[in-house]
């Protein structure tokens, strides 16, 4: 990976990554119940995660399942309380994205959590 494709996450990025797998024959929106208000697309790939607030010495890792213009959908083997605040690196096939963003939910599942991040964008 070349260091230019490890960039901060903005929204016009984010749009970017969606219009591009929008184009894609193999891309289809998430199927499921939908509540959101943005629609989301399968984006495989493994996410770090750290307390905001933290000294950097804690890291959880996630994989990355779904992603969307306003956030990601996570499985993860920790849980995280709703309203946290997340430093976090996302590692795409089209690029690593970090920021922060904070946690809307957390539900157990029989295989780890399902956890879905809000971004917080600083622009």
């Amino acid at each position: 990976m070349q260091t230019e494709e490890i960039v901060k996450i903005t929204r016009q990025r984010v749009a970017e990554l969606v219009k591009v797998r929008e184009c894609s024959e193999d891309a289809g929106l998430f199927e499921g119940d939908e509540r959101r208000i943005r629609p989301r697309w399968p984006f495989p790939g493994a996410v770090e995660l750290s307390p905001a607030d933290g000294d950097g010495r804690t890291r959880w890792f996630a994989t990355c399942g779904n992603l969307s213009l306003g956030g990601l959908g996570l499985m993860a083997d920790h849980y995280f309380p709703p309203g946290m605040i997340v430093d976090f690196s996302c590692h795409l096939p089209e690029a690593t994205l970090y920021g922060q963003a904070t946690v809307r939910h957390c539900r157990q599942t029989e295989f780890g959590y399902l956890v879905g991040v809000e971004f917080n964008f600083q622009e």
